[in-house]
């Protein structure tokens, strides 16, 4: 099972993937359904649910704002 750490542009879901995976943390960019956020159109950096607290940990050191957190099934298409 895997979380997505939500964001408003696929530049930031991208930028967020790179630093998990800077961080050893598997992640990828990927399209969020809109209609299962709070603010509607979203991207978002998926990685393995067993890793959020070091996601949150390396979010928080790395500055990166994260909208929500929702598990996988809110993807809607295509990985970046």
């Amino acid at each position: 099972m895997r979380y997505i750490a939500v964001f408003p542009t696929l530049t930031a879901a991208q930028r967020a993937a790179r630093r998990l995976n800077t961080a050893a943390i598997p992640a990828e960019a990927v399209k969020v359904d809109s209609s299962r956020t709070r603010r509607g159109c979203s991207w978002g950096t998926a990685f393995p649910a067993n890793q959020l607290d070091s996601v949150r940990v390396v979010f928080s050191n790395a500055s990166i704002t994260v909208r929500e957190y929702l598990p996988e099934e809110y993807v809607t298409g295509g990985h970046f």
